[in-house]
């Protein structure tokens, strides 16, 4: 299997342990966060694992907003690096926006 296929199944099976971990761990309601509400610096300064489930929410938020299950994981590498050096670029930036513009910059370039 290639890297970047792993990588991605990793990132949607730590959003998934995570999210199941929370609901089953947690006594206390957990107050919902807002992924649209992140700036890039935010997202960056995540840890590595909350970092990659982040990755991961705004890859399913856009398959998401077109509507569609596939997914080609190269591609998905490819916006998440791009994600990541936009972020770095522009730390202010909202993430989700700069997260969409980076996913439509890597289909403009297959």
């Amino acid at each position: 299997m290639s890297h970047s296929f792993l990588r991605a199944v990793s990132f949607v099976a730590l959003a998934g342990l995570s999210l199941a971990t929370a609901s089953a761990s947690s006594s206390e309601p957990v107050a919902p966060k807002d992924l649209g509400g992140y700036t890039c610096k935010e997202i960056m300064r995540l840890s590595g694992e909350d970092r990659d489930i982040a990755v991961a929410l705004a890859h399913g938020y856009v398959m998401g907003k077109k509507n569609t299950t596939l997914f080609e994981t190269d591609a998905m590498a490819r916006t998440t690096d791009n994600f990541i050096n936009d972020c770095l670029d522009h730390p202010t930036e909202n993430a989700l926006a700069v997260f969409e513009r980076s996913s439509k910059s890597t289909q403009e370039t297959k």
